[in-house]
């Protein structure tokens, strides 16, 4: 098999095997975000958790 081919389906097992990780992060991230939007912190704080949340999964 010619070796980018190899290296295209390798990259494209990655980006499959990746996704649902990464839908896992950001359902962890909105999951925080709600419970800080029901603490006594203000919405700005919880923005910027959210952002940094989201751009520690990659997202």
């Amino acid at each position: 098999m010619n070796k980018k081919l190899k290296l295209f389906l390798f990259a494209i097992g990655i980006g499959a095997a990746s996704a649902p990780a990464m839908a896992s992060c950001i359902h962890y991230c909105v999951v925080e975000y709600k419970a800080c939007m029901n603490s006594s912190q203000s919405a700005e704080e919880c923005d910027a958790e959210l952002t940094a949340c989201e751009d520690a999964c990659g997202g």
